[in-house]
């Protein structure tokens, strides 16, 4: 399963996705908790490859996901929407993603030691 990219909290040892963030706090399902509530807060982002090209994942739903890229031969081989400048996007069936690979990144700030 691939989750979706994105902002999480970890709140008691739980991991949830954030509705919305600032500085100091988050927002999970309407409720404020403050920064220093949380266990972790944490950057989701994932890369793939289809149909031979290099992917980034900017939605899950289901069995299908969204992405954009940079690689022009794919874009151009598959049809892809989009131009060279802000790169291309298109939707795939998770089943056709290969080498799926999540980097999670902690931001919060006591763990970047501010």
């Amino acid at each position: 399963m691939i989750r979706p990219p994105g902002m999480y909290a970890v709140i008691d040892g739980q991991e949830v996705r954030v509705d919305s963030h600032a500085r100091d706090f988050v927002r999970v399902a309407g409720t404020r908790h403050e920064m220093d509530e949380l266990d972790d807060f944490v950057s989701v982002a994932t890369t793939a490859t289809w149909r031979g090209g290099t992917i980034a994942i900017n939605a899950v739903s289901g069995d299908e996901c969204g992405f954009f890229t940079n690689d022009g031969a794919l874009a151009e081989r598959e049809g892809l929407a989009g131009d060279f400048h802000n790169g291309w996007h298109g939707a795939a069936s998770v089943d056709e993603l290969t080498d799926v690979n999540e980097k999670v990144t902690s931001i919060h700030p006591r763990r970047r030691g501010a």
